[in-house]
């Protein structure tokens, strides 16, 4: 018997143990399906997280870890899996649905511990994407197929086709060529292939450096090193270029491949100082430039360059191109006909040069044509240039014109920010009848839309900048560097740079100060308006009077300086208006700028500042103060409310290091918000203190308001809606929102995207909506607004 028992225990066990787990799906269903509820909310709660954490890393550029989109459809997937079965209920009678709700329930829990578990390995490095980074899924390799006229031209779809097969040849063909004229298209063909090569990723990474005529090899090693993250601190070029080749080899032996772009190429350039010397296996080198001797240079010792030649347009496209745009029927007007035909050819069939006249000429009567033929035949000059000069000179308005020169400013290739266009202008005082910072923007944008319009100023790849062609900037750099005020320009290899020359009575300046290890001490300039810095490394030392003999500045910028000089001396300058600080380290007291009783616009935006102190409440002018990405900051008690007269105030930081708000700081933001037009903020561990009242706003941009408990809105003329539907679907706290007084507020809350869905208010208790006059509903594309906890409407 014992032998038996011995035997058949384990037996009976084993068969035991699989009937009891699966009579426990039955009359445990409810349990199972409790716990699977309760780890669903944990789930929840998680993926959120890491949503808000990927939002903001693509918003800032950061990498985001391979796993983490596929992991939040999964998320995604068996939530819905879980709600399927919280929905149906446990059907108490139903023995065979308990037992399923039960089994599926305990199967999706351990999922979901799954996932979690899975999350918790996932490392987030938080480091900037590289910019050359291929990532892009389309497929395309035909040559441009948009139906844009001004970029699409028949003559040079075989030159396209051509240079493109060069590119896809793995072994051969490492180096290429464009060349051409000015103004003939060199530029927009290669952006055309960069685009092509990415979308049907051609290359791992595709990096695009511009030489320009001032070479600035510094700017070079350093914008190739930025392409593919590599920290480079030594200041030596030929370390720099040893650093450089190190990592192109290891990107080579990676099997990486990788095409670098020189666009604008004026000088000989070693590939030895760029770290290309030789060119790795996988790499590929495409020049753009008007001389081929000098490409033929670069690329000596490679027997197998290949130089494409992108020649003017045939005589009948660029006639047909011409027309196209002016949209004149010259078959209606032979005298009409006589003159554009004559215009097409006085411009060399170069596209360039006829799309800037012919935009010109668009809606102007017979006499501005024969105005602008006269000009072009009796003018020597360059056919683009001149026909620069002709839009220039067609520019009705004295405001547009100051503003198209203001872009000169910066350098080749350079992102323009509209913004900063708009600061550099309120600062100089060239915008009249604005009376708030508002105003100068929309009259900015308005100029910028018509400048657009006249091909002087090119659509960007970064949101709200726009871009200068090379020959545009040539043309604009020719103007300004003549006259009573002349400006000073440099954005090239500053050790060519001297002021030998330089009249004191220059008013604008301009330097990119990478290389530059002293700034000159005889540097005074009486009349100096504005003057912008860049790239200052370190390194660079200013003498302590520098500002001195500089009373009538009106404008301060410093971009990318690690330690921009802020001595006793800023306080020569009285006048000034702007001060902008964009990603400079900051490791210093700037109490100094509380001093500065004039200054009307302040910006540390994305900078190293880790206080405001009290004296900057001293600005009883300010009218914009831009704290955008100022990780940690402490703000000084008194300041907010100290700002009397502030118009816009921008704190909005990613990554979950907002700004470190006291009970103080929230008080004084509810108070200030009610003269506020624009306010952006962010809120992560105290915001559900926050009472925030906002009067007379124009734009309401909240990045993360998950902990606002009250929000009152009222006289707000220009907006149309309040919330944007993710914004909405975020405010889980908001117990009371009053809305009154906004005649043109149409909804609470709206998505361009349209389609339908729920918002869910989910702890509003008290809404009020009153004077509405255009108000059409709460949202203009959820069907359902979920209200659950209302109790007074």
């Amino acid at each position: 018997m014992e032998f038996a028992s011995a035997i058949i225990g384990p037996i009976v066990e084993s068969l035991i143990v699989p009937v009891k787990k699966q009579l426990g799906y039955l009359f445990s269903s409810t349990k199972h399906v409790r716990n699977m509820n309760t780890k669903m909310k944990q789930l929840d709660g998680t993926s959120s997280d890491v949503k808000k954490h990927m939002d903001a890393n693509n918003r800032s550029y950061l990498e985001i870890p391979t796993r983490v989109p596929g992991w939040l459809e999964e998320v995604e997937k068996i939530k819905k899996d879980a709600q399927s079965i919280s929905s149906t209920g446990n059907g108490c009678f139903n023995m065979k649905m308990r037992y399923r709700a039960g089994r599926n329930a305990f199967k999706i829990k351990e999922e979901m511990e799954s996932l979690m578990n899975e999350n918790s390995k996932i490392i987030w490095t938080d480091a900037p994407k590289p910019l050359g980074k291929v990532i892009s899924k389309i497929a395309s390799s035909s040559a441009p197929s948009d139906g844009d006229a001004q970029n699409h031209f028949k003559s040079r779809e075989k030159t396209f086709k051509d240079t493109l097969g060069f590119l896809q040849q793995d072994h051969k063909s490492q180096m290429i060529a464009i060349c051409g004229m000015g103004g003939v298209g060199k530029t927009t063909m290669m952006e055309q292939l960069k685009k092509t090569a990415g979308d049907t990723k051609m290359f791992d990474y595709v990096l695009k450096v511009v030489s320009g005529q001032q070479i600035n090899m510094f700017s070079i090693q350093q914008a190739l090193a930025e392409y593919i993250s590599l920290s480079i601190s030594e200041m030596n070029p030929t370390t720099r270029a040893e650093r450089l080749r190190i990592s192109f080899t290891n990107l080579a032996e990676r099997k990486q491949k990788v095409l670098v772009i020189l666009d604008d190429v004026w000088e000989m350039i070693k590939l030895n100082d760029i770290g290309l010397n030789p060119l790795p296996k996988g790499f590929k080198l495409l020049l753009t430039s008007r001389y081929e001797n000098i490409c033929k240079q670069i690329a000596a010792g490679y027997s197998d360059l290949k130089i494409v030649r992108v020649e003017v347009m045939e005589e009948p496209e660029a006639q047909n191109f011409f027309w196209q745009i002016t949209g004149a029927l010259k078959q209606h007007d032979k005298e009409l006909n006589k003159i554009g035909t004559k215009i097409v050819r006085r411009c060399g069939f170069l596209p360039l040069a006829i799309n800037l006249i012919a935009i010109r000429l668009k809606f102007e009567e017979k006499v501005a044509w024969r105005d602008t033929l006269r000009h072009l035949e009796n003018k020597n000059l360059d056919y683009v240039q001149e026909s620069i000069k002709i839009s220039y000179d067609y520019i009705k308005e004295e405001e547009e014109k100051v503003i198209f020169l203001l872009c000169g400013l910066f350098p080749d290739d350079f992102n323009i920010p509209i913004e900063e266009l708009t600061r550099y202008a309120w600062g100089l005082r060239l915008l009249n009848g604005v009376s708030s910072l508002g105003e100068a923007r929309d009259g900015t944008e308005t100029h910028v839309h018509s400048l657009k319009s006249a091909n002087l100023l090119m659509d960007s790849d970064s949101i709200g900048c726009v871009k200068m062609h090379d020959l545009v900037l040539d043309f604009v750099l020719g103007r300004v560097s003549k006259g009573d005020n002349p400006w000073i320009i440099n954005h090239g290899d500053v050790s060519k740079w001297s002021r030998a020359g330089m009249s004191e009575s220059c008013n604008r300046i301009s330097i990119t100060c990478r290389g530059m290890f002293e700034f000159p001490r005889d540097f005074k300039y009486p009349n100096l308006a504005l003057l912008r810095l860049m790239h200052g490394d370190k390194s660079l030392k200013f003498p302590e009077d520098f500002y001195q003999r500089m009373e009538n500045l009106e404008v301060i910028a410093y971009e990318n300086m690690q330690y921009p000089l802020l001595p006793r001396s800023l306080q020569c300058s009285t006048r000034l208006r702007t001060l902008i600080f964009h990603k400079c380290l900051l490791m210093f007291d700037c109490s100094v700028i509380g001093e500065l009783l004039n200054l009307e616009v302040l910006s540390f935006a994305h900078c190293g500042i880790r206080k405001l102190p009290s004296t900057i409440g001293n600005l009883k002018k300010l009218k914009v103060l831009d704290l955008t990405g100022c990780i940690n900051l402490w703000i000084d008690d008194g300041v907010l409310k100290s700002l009397v007269k502030l118009e816009e105030l921008y704190m909005r930081v990613d990554g979950k290091k907002a700004i470190r708000f006291t009970h103080s700081n929230h008080a004084e933001l509810a108070e200030l918000s009610e003269h506020l037009s624009a306010l952006e903020v962010e809120f992560f561990d105290n915001s559900e203190v926050l009472y925030l009242e906002v009067d007379g706003m124009n734009d309401f941009h909240q990045q993360s308001f998950n902990n606002l408990r009250v929000l009152d809105v009222f006289k707000c003329e220009n907006l149309r809606y309040l919330f944007t539907v993710p914004i909405a679907s975020d405010l889980m706290k908001l117990e009371h929102l009053t809305v009154s007084r906004c005649p043109v507020l149409e909804v609470l809350a709206h998505s361009e995207n349209g389609g339908d869905g729920v918002i869910k208010f989910q702890g509003l208790k008290f809404l009020r909506l009153d004077r509405l006059p255009k108000l059409i509903g709460l949202c203009n594309t959820a069907n359902v607004i979920e209200l659950p906890q209302l109790l007074e409407l």
